[in-house]
């Protein structure tokens, strides 16, 4: 055969083979029937420039309205009519909407959702509107099914025809009486009113602020005051989700509040009343809150949350999208105005039961995702794992940088509040925001996996409200998604019989019929599932009330438990899949709710008095950023120095904690069974360095502990005299301090030991920068040790090795000889083979691991009889992305050729590099871009190449990391291959490990704290880390669980005290109250 043709066939075979069916087809209206769309034509008179919210859409409610067993469609709009489908079987649809006399009467609706409001078994319609502005008239209205598929408009009858800006409305049994109420979203419009402190959400305001509407058979009332509801003028609230987060029984809400209201996280007390919790469980939020929705992601049993924001994935509108708020403006929204830290991504919290939630939708991989409307969870392929379909997409972009460029301009300002000529202009000034919409695959790791490409279509469009629900009755989940001037999408699900599933629908006594509020916990093969029933999900729209599970091939699930809203439980055994199921309260018990607890061992408990370790750290005011600009994090904020040890010659261990800078130290001397704050004169004195590590040991032999502190806090420079390291004698008469060498340099790692076996104690000392020149390399040396007189050993390996962040002195060979291991950021683990106090840097890593590393210390966890070494690097929840075929870059140069240098951060992207930063951050530095580039759009979707000149790039210094998890270098015959810790240990950097003793098993574990926030809002805040304890490689126990409340704390170095001859874990923290535990075996 020709040679050509059996490579040409080879070819065809070989891409159909390839060729992978989308999850989900799009049939069209001529064929479904399903004729709508949501038709908005902006006009000289309204625009989104009169009303932000122009283009937030419609709603979509799903419910069979006429119980025959299928699924019908509700679509609301904002300037035409809205409709009811009925579903005739095999995708067909049927409009009803005049017979059913739902087309309503509102100019501007937005959300709708079903509910049974007369508790009669049938589904009611309730349907939002924006009413009062810009000319909009009407009121929300209730249409009351009537079970012959017509409905009477009833929203009056029952007090919910209000006239105010809604969103949307949830329903939900908050008082457990039986009957659904409603809480009713409303969103606020910018007048001057609505901006101000946050204490404006106190002051009730009828158009703007939400109401809590409860149910009281024959109408709603509004309880919202008396129940703690937030009405204020500066509610922008979009979306809303139910469930019960703590696991009380009672159902507890989460509102997400656009621009700069924080978003409200009521917990249900149980007595009618809810209190806003947000601050203390969550350490951030999205900035420009959009959708939600909330599932149980890792099979642990608790409700997990999704808040979308609108941070694009795209370069080009990356770089021309306004973002974060910059440094000054964040901490006067936090500080001044009392408003919790946001940030402009989608945040995935995952639940930590009545503890903080980690977020980790970075490390997830759902971060960026556009301009977002709507959250929807659901298993799409049923393979056991929760998948995520988000809508995007708006026709205009109103936060593009050149648009906001061009309406700041003071003289178009007065245009357009006194003429309405110039805003044509604007409105083709701002951009289209037509993006494609996005589904994810869930697995067992925290993960997602983008299946945009392979699941869906790629076509662009403007998506926004979504609803969930079996529409063709073949078992798995469709969508049904509003687009905006264009006909409403189906996504039909095309798993079919490739994988199995159970559908659970619920029979509840009248009024709740529906069994609204119903917890379901599946088991199979020792994992579980688990779901509760709220059909108002994502964003301005209501899913159909079903629960439903995937089990991939599994043919038989072991149990499912059903907890029935009234706080009862029964369980069903041995359930075939592939079949819907309807259950009824049947020979049923009380269930207790205390059993949903997790009730792991507490190890640590927090010691009121802390002991009497008052001590406070208090950071000074300086801000890297505001000297070098682009550098990717802080280096001022390393302190405070702590050390452990007797500085008083009695015998008990005393705590030295350094101060920053004007700060003084603090000595806290140990008695019986406190500790007391002790001045030491001529310590304090040296109140203007700032301290970050610090060591107290016996350094001239003369059996009295001394002091060498190491200085830092990248504020000062060149040879400043606070630059230099201080060492303290202790003498029979008190301390008296001594010369060091004079290196002037920012310390961040003291580490004694003999190394030339003379007798007395040499010291390392790393340093991590040099102030002022990020990306210069600073010397780090060893302090030779001459009967307590100190020289310096020049020309070592590793005096000009990197960034040094941690050292220990380990016998890492095996050979008898104790050796140097360094780690630092920007390069990798460094082991340096000390032979009779020689050093030779050997290679024992089989892989590239240049990364962020922050501390290592010597562990045997994987329990095979060799020292393993754990590593805390940056971790994967962050902005940086860094592989070893695409590491992250920084490039170090003078770009501006005006003798300073600057750094630029790049990440890998589509076979380029591109800067992290955008035009202004970038020129705020490089102030010759401005001429370069003079609009955001003429610089967006280049990569670094394209944006300087070859010539400067060649000049720069290139430095990179290969991971940014942290992990655990895993021995092999003195040979060391990197393993990550799982992902709950990504969420944050690692600042400190401890090994010790914990659980008095005669084993050690690895006591491990992080969490850091010398970041600009773009990177947001690593916060959410609670600690953990390493048992070995396969048991890692969470903080949180343990009795730890290191959430929200960059805490600095963990240590073991010792008083009475009793062990506690001393926590110090950044910029914060040290911590004592007790532990508690």
């Amino acid at each position: 055969m020709n040679k050509k043709i059996i490579i040409f066939c080879f070819s065809i075979f070989f891409l159909a083979c390839n060729k992978e069916e989308f999850l989900f087809n799009n049939p069209s209206s001529k064929e479904t029937g399903l004729v709508f769309e949501n038709t908005i034509k902006p006009s000289d008179e309204l625009n989104i420039l009169d009303y932000l919210y122009y283009y937030n859409g419609g709603g979509v409610a799903l419910g069979d309205i006429n119980n025959d067993g299928l699924l019908d469609i509700f679509l609301s709009a904002n300037q035409e009519k809205n409709k009811l489908f009925i579903n005739k079987g095999d995708l067909q649809f049927e409009d009803i909407s005049l017979k059913a006399n739902i087309s309503g009467n509102s100019s501007w609706n937005t959300g709708a959702v079903m509910g049974d409001v007369n508790g009669d078994g049938l589904l009611d319609i309730y349907v939002c509107a924006v009413v009062g502005v810009h000319g909009f008239y009407g009121n929300n209205e209730l249409y009351i099914n009537n079970g012959d598929e017509t409905f009477t408009e009833s929203a009056e009858k029952y007090k919910l025809d209000f006239d105010s800006y809604s969103s949307s409305a949830a329903f939900l049994d908050f008082d457990l009486d039986g009957d659904l109420d409603i809480y009713l979203l409303n969103h606020a419009i910018h007048t001057q009113e609505s901006y101000g402190k946050a204490s404006l959400r106190y002051k009730r305001n009828e158009q703007t602020g939400d109401k809590l509407l409860r149910n009281d058979g024959d109408s709603f009332t509004d309880v919202s005051e008396t129940a703690g509801i937030f009405g204020g003028i500066n509610g922008y609230g979009l979306a809303i989700s139910i469930a019960d987060f703590n696991q009380d029984g009672f159902p507890d809400i989460y509102v997400g509040n656009d621009f700069h209201e924080d978003d409200y996280y009521y917990i249900n007390n149980g007595n009618g009343t809810f209190s806003d919790q947000l601050k203390n469980y969550f350490g951030h939020t999205t900035r420009f809150s959009m959708g939600n929705d909330v599932t149980d992601i890792n099979h642990d049993g608790l409700p997990d949350i999704i808040s979308l924001d609108m941070l694009p994935e795209d370069e080009l509108v990356l770089k021309t999208s306004d973002g974060d708020d910059n440094i000054q403006n964040q901490k006067l929204r936090t500080q001044k105005f009392g408003y919790h830290y946001q940030f402009t991504r989608n945040m995935l919290y995952v639940n930590q039961q009545n503890s903080p939630f980690l977020e980790t939708a970075l490390l997830s991989g759902v971060a960026a995702t556009d301009w977002s409307w709507s959250s929807l969870f659901a298993d799409f392929d049923q393979d056991g794992e929760q998948d995520l379909f988000i809508s995007n997409g708006i026709p205009k972009r109103p936060n593009d940088l050149d648009f906001i460029k061009f309406i700041s301009n003071d003289q178009i300002q007065k245009k357009l509040n006194n003429t309405k000529l110039v805003d044509k202009e604007a409105l083709q000034l701002m951009p289209s925001g037509k993006v494609r919409n996005y589904v994810f695959k869930g697995t067992k790791n925290l993960e997602f996996e983008d299946k945009s490409d392979r699941w869906i279509s790629n076509k662009k469009g403007v998506s926004g409200a979504t609803a969930l629900g079996d529409l063709d009755n073949d078992g798995d989940i469709d969508l049904v998604v509003s687009n905006i001037n264009e006909e409403v999408s189906l996504y039909v699900n095309q798993t079919n019989d490739k994988s199995n599933y159970l559908r659970l629908k619920f029979d509840y006594p009248l009024p709740n019929a529906f069994g609204i509020g119903t917890k379901v916990y599946s088991y199979h093969q020792g994992e579980l599932q688990f779901k509760e029933l709220y059909t108002v999900r994502g964003f301005q729209s209501s899913s159909e009330p079903v629960i439903h599970f995937g089990y991939g091939s599994v043919q038989q699930v072991d149990s499912i438990k059903v907890v029935w809203p009234n706080m009862t439980y029964q369980t069903l055994k041995n359930i075939s899949v592939n079949q819907q199921i309807t259950i009824s309260p049947e020979k049923t018990k009380p269930f207790n709710y205390e059993s949903l607890i997790k009730r792991s061992s507490k190890l640590f408990k927090k010691v009121s008095n802390d002991l009497g370790i008052n001590f406070l750290h208090k950071e000074d005011n300086y801000t890297d950023f505001n000297r070098q600009k682009l550098i990717p994090y802080q280096t001022s904020d390393r302190g405070p120095a702590v050390a452990i040890g007797d500085l008083n010659m009695d015998g008990k261990e005393d705590i030295y904690f350094g101060g920053s800078k004007f700060n003084p130290a603090k000595v806290f001397l140990q008695k019986d069974s406190l500790y007391v704050e002790e001045k030491i004169q001529i310590i304090a004195n040296d109140s203007i360095n700032e301290d970050v590590v610090a060591l107290i040991a016996d350094f001239n032999n003369d059996t009295k502990n001394d002091l060498l502190v190491g200085t830092g806090g990248a504020d000062f420079y060149d040879k400043m005299k606070p630059l230099l390291d201080a060492y303290f004698i202790q003498t029979d008469t008190g301390f008296t301090k001594e010369q060091l060498p004079k290196y002037y340099e920012n310390a961040s790692v003291i580490e004694a030991y003999d190394y030339d076996n003379d007798g007395d104690l040499d010291v390392f000392i790393g340093n991590n920068v040099v102030s002022g020149d990020f990306g210069d390399i600073p010397n780090s040396y060893i302090l030779k040790n001459n009967e307590g007189s100190f020289s310096l050993l020049e020309n070592q390996p590793f005096q000009n090795i990197g960034m040094i962040t941690d050292a220990i002195w380990d016998d890492y060979n095996s050979d008898g000889f104790t050796d140097l291991i360094l780690v630092g950021e920007w390069m990798s683990p460094k082991f340096y083979k000390n032979t009779m106090g020689s050093f030779v840097e050997e290679s024992v890593i089989d892989s590239k691991l240049k990364g962020l590393w922050q501390q290592i210390i010597p562990f045997d966890i994987d329990k095979d009889g060799d020292v393993d070494y754990l590593i805390g690097n940056w971790g994967k929840n962050s902005k940086f992305k860094a592989t070893e075929k695409h590491p992250l870059r920084m490039y170090y140069a003078d770009f501006d050729n005006n003798g300073s240098t600057e750094t630029i951060l790049c990440n890998y992207k589509n076979g380029s590099y591109y800067p992290l930063l955008g035009l202004d951050e970038l020129a705020s530095q490089i102030v010759s871009l401005r001429k370069k580039f003079t609009t955001y759009k003429s610089m967006a979707g280049k990569s670094i190449n394209e944006i300087f000149e070859k010539s400067i790039l060649n000049k720069a210094t290139i430095f990179e990391v290969h991971t940014l998890a942290s992990g655990y270098l895993e021995n092999e015959n003195n040979r060391f291959e990197f393993m990550p810790f799982v992902n709950e240990l990504q969420v944050s950097p690692i600042s400190s490990f401890l090994e010790y003793d914990f659980d008095f098993d005669g084993k050690k574990e690895i006591l491990v704290s992080g969490n850091y926030f010398g970041v600009t809002p773009y990177h947001g805040r690593f916060d959410s880390f609670p600690g953990a304890l390493i048992f070995s490689r396969d048991s890692i126990v969470l903080g949180n669980k343990l009795g730890l409340e290191f959430n929200q704390k960059a805490v600095k170095k963990l240590n073991i005290i010792k008083i009475l001859g009793k062990p506690y874990v001393l926590a110090t923290i950044n910029n914060d109250k040290a911590q004592v535990y007790k532990l508690t075996h």
